[in-house]
Formats: structure tokens, C-alpha cells, sequence
């Protein structure tokens, strides 16, 4: 009995340390991304699915003052501010490799798979899901997985 009493805070803490320091990776440097358009020549029909989503349009949500703002973090993929080349904002919405990773050595050779997740878990959602979000009306992460893209 003792040792469940003194094991279960201990078991606690190194959960909440785990989350919070997992919540608190900052992103890879933008040179790591390869953006959603390079996985669309493979992955054609999953991103067909994943452009007519929220996700895709993240960005389009916010007013041009809120891209200013911290905001922007949950609304691009990778760095939390533009990322931009030629007048085009590359990491614009919530991409594949939001989820996924970043994917610029998987890009330039596909049988590289470092650093890939193929199915993501709720912690990634839940940086941006919840309920520090002016909109948030809560977020259940197995009962909606299914909305982010077409997974066939």
C-alpha cells in the first residue's frame, strides 16, 4: 500500500513532465519542410481529401492583425510565422507534416522515413485543440481523427 501511495505521484509527474515538455518542442527550422504541395505528387488523393478541409484553409481564418499576432502558430505548419518565397506563403494551413513531421529528406528520397509519423497521435491536435483558443467548444480527438483527411 505504501508504494502505490509514494509510486503514483511519481507516476504523475514524470506524465505531466513528458506533456508538457512534448507541448513545448519548438518546430524544426523551415529548411526541414518539404510543404504540402511536394506530397501532393504521391499522395495525390489524400491530399485532394486534406485541401477541401478547415486544415488546409487554417490560415484564410484569421485577420490580416491576427497573422500578426501569436495566433498565426496554430493556423501555419512549422515555424509559427510565415514562411514565405516568391509572394507565396509556403506553410500556409495546417499540412501534412504538421502531423506527419517535417518531410524535406522523405521529399528528396522517399525511402527515407525518419522522423515520420504515420499516424499521429491526440498531443499533436492538442497544442492548437484546446482551450487557450478564443473558439475552443472542447475537442475529442478519437471521434474526430476521422474528419482530418481521407486515410485510404
Amino acid at each position: 500500500m505504501r508504494i502505490t501511495t509514494i509510486a503514483t505521484p511519481v507516476v504523475l509527474a514524470i506524465a505531466l513532465f513528458t506533456t508538457f515538455v512534448t507541448a513545448q518542442a519548438p518546430s524544426p527550422p523551415a529548411a526541414a519542410y518539404s510543404w504540402a504541395d511536394s506530397c501532393r505528387s504521391c499522395h495525390q488523393s489524400i491530399y485532394n481529401a486534406w485541401a477541401k478541409t478547415k486544415h488546409a484553409t487554417a490560415l484564410d481564418r484569421l485577420s490580416g492583425g491576427d497573422q500578426e499576432k501569436e495566433c498565426i502558430g496554430c493556423h501555419v505548419t512549422g515555424p509559427k510565422s510565415r514562411v514565405s518565397e516568391g509572394g507565396k506563403v509556403l506553410n500556409r494551413g495546417v499540412q501534412c507534416e504538421q502531423c506527419h513531421g517535417a518531410a524535406a529528406a522523405h521529399a528528396a528520397d522517399p525511402t527515407v522515413k525518419t522522423g515520420l509519423i504515420k499516424l499521429p497521435g491526440s498531443a499533436g491536435c492538442e497544442q492548437c485543440h484546446n482551450d487557450k483558443g478564443p473558439h475552443f467548444k472542447g475537442f475529442w480527438f478519437d471521434a474526430m481523427k476521422s474528419l482530418v483527411h481521407k486515410t485510404t
